[in-house]
């Protein structure tokens, strides 16, 4: 019985680039034993159906939550509708309405716009300037 030995990072590496270095050889290619195959299908369909189970039940839960209350869809579709973009062509037209809460994102806000300070005063001047001599 051959001895079984682990394979490490380097033995990998080696695999490697004997296969970039060869033309298809047989000892290259892996044929899928029938087995396999039934079983990646299986493994496949078992999680479409989980997912489909999933999608049905939070349907449902969308459903009695509108049974309950009408108005609050109506209200969140609306919401929705109102955050398309159609120039960008996505939802995000509520982004930046709202005040930063978090402390570390107005940290990182702060010293972002606060970078390099000097370029942007010198392209304000020269803005104004222009608009001022027009």
């Amino acid at each position: 019985m051959p001895a079984v030995y682990g394979i490490d990072l380097i033995a990998k590496r080696d695999k490697k680039i004997k296969m970039d270095r060869s033309i298809v050889k047989g000892w290259n290619v892996h044929y899928q034993t029938l087995e396999e195959v039934e079983e990646a299908a299986r493994k496949k369909k078992q999680k479409e159906e989980e997912e489909a189970r999933k999608q049905a039940e939070r349907d449902s839960e969308e459903e009695e939550e509108s049974a309950r209350h009408p108005r609050a869809r109506n209200e969140k579709k609306q919401q929705i509708d109102e955050a398309y973009n159609r120039k960008t062509g996505a939802y995000s037209g509520h982004y930046g309405t709202t005040p930063v809460k978090d402390e570390g994102q107005k940290q990182q806000i702060h010293a972002i716009l606060n970078e390099k300070p000097e370029p942007f005063e010198a392209a304000m001047s020269t803005i104004q300037a222009q608009d001022k001599g027009e």
